[in-house]
């Protein structure tokens, strides 16, 4: 009788497949060759193991983010020295466009400044494994091959990432305010405002942390071993697992379709869950799914399951967080929920949330607000910075959240 369950051959082999796509692709950033030759050979391996896999072409520029924090330090520099040599009203506009586009692309993942940046190809790889009597739900594992964009600020002092950035956005939050009611000031009341000489040294100051956003993203990519490739191989490994217990006649999933997707430009402002939520909305939606997401799995006690998303402007399912913690409590592993915090950036569960699918990402990283010895999103993200004990308790949590499912759906 076959039995599922996850084993160390399995956690060597999802390993494994890791490395190899690190080894042949190197560094994966969206638009690139390496990323695209990475979708082409997790195509193949899912062809393996789903009943039908498909490859999707999206429109994507990628450049949006990193060409954007630089630009946002130059126009918040210029407006500083606007201010000082009395150009008021042009400073106040600066401060503002600035304020706009941080929040609206780097906070919300709003695609306000996207059309000014050259577009490439994005490549979603998917593949679905049909179960064997009528679907009543569907369960979308997913995970992204793309990698980063190196973050210089994490390559040194690591300990200072949070301190050098709360202050970058808090003055880029409050510069265009107290501008503009020196505007009002000057042209409705004829006067200068008291914190007027305050806030010029203010803006000063604040250029030692606004100024240095311009350098935070180097041109160098990372080889994205934890963050993603890990999770694209697991949910490749839980396919194989399914495919062989059907090829065993012992099929598991009776009312269930697994669909299996692997991302690109997840760190482009997760542009390719976007594309993939939106263009198979429909058919996500009836039956319900629910999506299993997993990102940046590195060690073992820092598991976390996701209740907001996206600098915590979007919320993900409570229900199916809690019902995997319980799940993972019941494997023997303590896991906790969290809420991202603003900063935090985001997860492709985001995208399936805004649609309507119940969703939920299983990270294994550090979250606390000062970190240290961190290889996500730097040149050190090799496989060999990811514990097996981490690896093996997700496959075990993903496995056994699909098995509860489709129990719930029989019952």
């Amino acid at each position: 009788m076959f039995k599922m369950e996850i084993t160390s051959i399995d956690v060597r082999e999802t390993i494994a497949f890791t490395r190899r796509i690190v080894d042949e692709c190197g560094a994966r950033l969206t638009g690139s060759p390496a990323c695209k030759k990475a979708a082409l050979l997790i195509r193949d391996e899912l062809k393996k193991h789903c009943d039908r896999v498909e490859i999707e072409e999206f429109d994507v520029r990628p450049e949006a983010f990193r060409a954007l924090l630089k630009t946002a330090a130059v126009v918040y520099t210029l407006s500083v020295f606007l201010l000082y040599f009395d150009y008021l009203l042009l400073s106040a506009v600066g401060f503002l466009l600035v304020t706009l586009a941080v929040v609206g692309q780097i906070f919300f993942y709003w695609q306000i400044f996207e059309p000014f940046c050259k577009r490439m190809k994005g490549y979603n790889v998917f593949g679905t494994i049909e179960p064997a009597e009528q679907a009543k739900q569907q369960i979308l594992l997913s995970g992204h091959h793309d990698s980063a964009h190196e973050f210089r600020f994490l390559k040194r002092f690591q300990k200072l990432y949070a301190l050098r950035i709360i202050p970058a956005m808090l003055a880029v939050l409050a510069a265009p305010v107290f501008a503009w009611i020196w505007v009002y000031y000057r042209f409705a009341l004829d006067s200068v405002p008291a914190f007027g000489i305050f806030f010029q040294y203010g803006v000063l100051i604040s250029l030692v942390f606004v100024a240095p956003m311009y350098f935070f993203m180097s041109d160098e990519a990372t080889p994205g071993a934890g963050d993603n490739m890990i999770a694209t191989a697991m949910i490749i490994k839980l396919a194989q697992l399914f495919q062989k217990a059907r090829q065993a006649n012992a099929d598991f999933l009776r009312h269930t379709r697994l669909i299996i997707l692997s991302t690109d430009a997840e760190e482009a402002g997760l542009r390719g869950a976007r594309a993939f939520a939106r263009r198979h909305k429909k058919e996500l939606l009836t039956p319900a799914s629910f999506n299993f997401n997993i990102d940046s799995i590195y060690n073992l006690t820092e598991l976390q399951f996701l209740t907001t998303d996206i600098n915590s402007t979007i919320r993900l399912s409570k229900k199916m967080a809690a019902q995997c913690r319980e799940i993972a409590a019941g494997l023997g592993y303590t896991t906790r929920l969290f809420a991202i915090t603003p900063g935090g950036g985001g997860t492709d569960a985001a995208e399936f949330a805004r649609v309507g699918v119940q969703a939920t990402t299983l990270i294994g990283m550090p979250t606390a607000l000062i970190r240290d010895k961190m290889v996500y999103h730097t040149l050190d993200d090799t496989v060999e910075h990811i514990e097996p004990a981490a690896v093996e308790a997700s496959l075990k949590i993903a496995l056994k959240y699909i098995l509860e499912k489709e129990r719930e759906a029989s019952a």
